[in-house]
């Protein structure tokens, strides 16, 4: 049997791939852990930009991971073996992965050999003539925890600056940019400095009993290269052991699950901090203010930098290594990246962000720079979306990299402590099955929500504010499922963005004026960017006929549905229908309950169930001389 290459990322092509990046740890056997599509081309002649992917490369893929390789489609035969090595050798000595730190001086060379996009892999030498030998693949991933976070340690780090740009009253591109590129410089000088200081902390029982490790990583650094130079081999290395490990602070790995639902571990978070009370030649100074007057009217912006990097380390890599030649570096490169992105404010104010995403699919994070100054909706926002979302071979209908699907992996401890708590019920559906209709077929809500009702939040809006709380169960919805991070607004917020739109006057707000779904239309396309169809029904005894549309909006868009009739507004999760017979039931949410968050009160109650629309006593649910307007939410088909 020859060597084996391990495949742990489903890989599927897609029309249109040309080019895939190999992503593994030289901290393991030869796996696989990734593949990134190769996405920056040169409009004029079509040729792979390589300097292009390896500046957005540099800060997607965690520091610690490299290139491993490459696959060229629709390109077979040993000339395509050929050229995936060339390129895979090319894009490493461009990231500075040497060979040496794979411990080999081959590449995983990978070519498409049929229509379906199965894959060969090869091991591939440069030389003249190149040395090849083709992989057996092995595509178990059973015991993935164990064969990778057993062998890496996952570390975290995140700073935020807020640096003053002092501009002329009328602001040009050129004294921006070189006050920013200035800024910029500067704080790389101080990650270069012998000052850094950084404090690792780690979530183990081991890490806690060990407490918080101090590292000075160019001092020590410097104090291990000495040792090694004055003393043999076995001196170097004992010195080297003597130090902390990765291992100390994060194994056995305590793992959390993502939003996307995938594993990871607990990362070891690392702090950085700058020695500021000592010069350069040791002595102990104070704090220097200047005070520099204009020559001229100026004024200041604030650039804002919220940086986080993420690495993935062995083990047993001494924590000091892992400072200098991981973390430290992955913040110079996410720094550079970020000066990239700031350059092309033109309003002169970026606020650039780092986040870390692991969508589905995916085995380890990866990490995507936004600049939020204009907002997650602003058009250039959506197209660097899209093109990430191509890069990792994403679906372009589904908001998987926006903000509120990051993954926060600082405090995680904390964070879930304050988000486990939550106020309010999810799903109270949920389990509720009999809706009284025989063979029939059931359209629900697709993803979670939560239960808004009547005098929650110490607001008494009983009589007046069911369609609020409609509105906030469907806002609660597109939260939920990660299509904002914007929080569900108040009646009194509710209030005011009508009034911002011109839709109401000023003295509505903070009044107890009803709203109907226009108004609820209007609110979700100011504060969510979400368009909405609207049914008329002229009569509650012709809702039944509107079954099958609203079983086409469960499958096809899921999002709850917000019904005004009368002076009463419901939220509907589904519907119940009979094609052959008409028969129908309708799965109402009813916010107009009073009382505290009980869900057998609720269910026993009423406030959530299935509804027909005359009951057996015949009893109406909806009313035969109210008209009824239904409002659709549409799910919005972007990323």
């Amino acid at each position: 049997m020859g060597p084996v290459v391990r495949v742990l990322c489903p890989l599927s092509l897609r029309e249109g791939d040309r080019l895939l990046w190999l992503v593994g740890s030289p901290s393991l056997p030869l796996t696989i852990l990734s593949a990134l599509r190769c996405v920056k081309f040169v409009s004029d002649t079509g040729e792979l930009d390589l300097s292009g992917e390896a500046d957005e490369l540099q800060y997607i893929v965690p520091r610690g991971l490299e290139i491993l390789g490459a696959i060229v489609v629709d390109d077979g035969g040993p000339e395509g073996v050929q050229k995936a090595g060339e390129f895979a050798v090319k894009m490493r000595s461009m990231l500075g992965q040497s060979a040496a730190s794979a411990k080999s001086v081959y590449v995983i060379s990978g070519i498409t050999v049929d229509a379906s996009g199965n894959v060969e892999y090869h091991l591939y030498q440069p030389g003249e003539p190149p040395k090849i030998e083709l992989l057996e693949i092995n595509q178990d991933s059973n015991d993935f925890d164990a064969v990778v976070w057993r062998n890496l340690s996952l570390l975290y780090c995140q700073m935020e600056f807020n640096v003053p740009l002092y501009l002329a009253a009328t602001p040009n591109a050129s004294d921006y940019k070189a006050q920013l590129v200035d800024a910029v410089e500067h704080i790389m000088g101080d990650l270069k400095s012998s000052r850094v200081v950084l404090l690792a902390k780690g979530s183990t029982a081991k890490a806690l009993k060990q407490g918080v490790v101090l590292i000075q990583p160019f001092n020590q650094l410097k104090v291990q290269r000495e040792t090694a130079q004055e003393h043999s081999g076995d001196s170097r290395k004992e010195g080297v052991q003597q130090s902390s490990l990765c291992s100390d602070l994060s194994q056995p790995p305590s793992f959390f699950t993502t939003s996307s639902g995938v594993q990871l571990p607990e990362p070891v978070e690392l702090t950085i901090m700058l020695q500021q009370s000592s010069s350069a030649n040791g002595k102990v100074t104070a704090p220097v203010v200047q005070f520099v007057p204009a020559e001229n009217a100026t004024t200041v912006q604030i650039l804002k930098l919220s940086m986080a990097v993420v690495c993935m380390g062995g083990s047993q890599m001494p924590l000091v290594d892992a400072a200098t030649d991981l973390v430290l570096p992955a913040l110079r490169d996410q720094l550079a990246a970020m000066k990239r992105v700031a350059m092309k404010n033109t309003a002169h104010k970026a606020e650039v962000c780092s986040y870390q995403f692991c969508p589905p699919g995916w085995l380890h994070p990866v990490t995507a720079i936004y600049d939020l100054s204009h907002g997650e909706t602003e058009m250039a926002l959506v197209e660097e979306r899209k093109n990430l979302h191509r890069r990792l071979g994403l679906a372009l209908d589904r908001p998987l990299l926006r903000t509120a699907n990051a993954v926060c992996l600082k405090n995680i401890e904390a964070v879930a402590s304050r988000t486990s708590g939550t106020k309010r019920l999810t799903d109270v559906h949920v389990g509720l099955i009999n809706s009284g209709v025989s063979g029939g077929r059931q359209s629900l809500v697709q993803g979670s929500y939560e239960y808004y009702h009547y005098l929650q939040d110490r607001i008494d809006d009983n009589g007046w504010g069911c369609a609020y709380r409609s509105l906030q169960t469907i806002v609660s919805w597109f939260r939920l499922q990660h299509y904002t991070t914007l929080p569900v607004p108040s009646h009194e917020e509710i209030q005011q963005t009508l009034v911002d739109i011109e839709d109401k006057e000023p003295s509505f707000v903070g009044s107890k004026e009803w709203i109907g779904a226009i108004e609820i239309s209007f609110v979700l396309d100011k504060l969510l960017g979400v368009s909405c169809k609207i049914l008329n029904v002229s009569s509650g005894a012709e809702m039944p006929s509107y079954c099958r549309q609203l079983a086409l909006h469960f499958e096809t868009q899921g999002t709850p549905v917000m019904i005004g009739g009368g002076v009463l507004a419901y939220t509907l999760l589904g519907v119940d229908y009979n094609e052959l017979t008409g028969d129908s039931s309708f799965l109402i949410l009813d916010p107009h309950y009073t009382k505290g968050e009980d869900l057998k009160a609720i269910r026993s109650g009423g406030w959530v169930g299935w509804k027909k629309a005359v009951s057996q006593t015949g009893q109406p649910f909806f009313l035969q001389n109210k008209f009824y307007n239904l409002l659709l939410p549409q799910r919005p088909n972007t990323v």
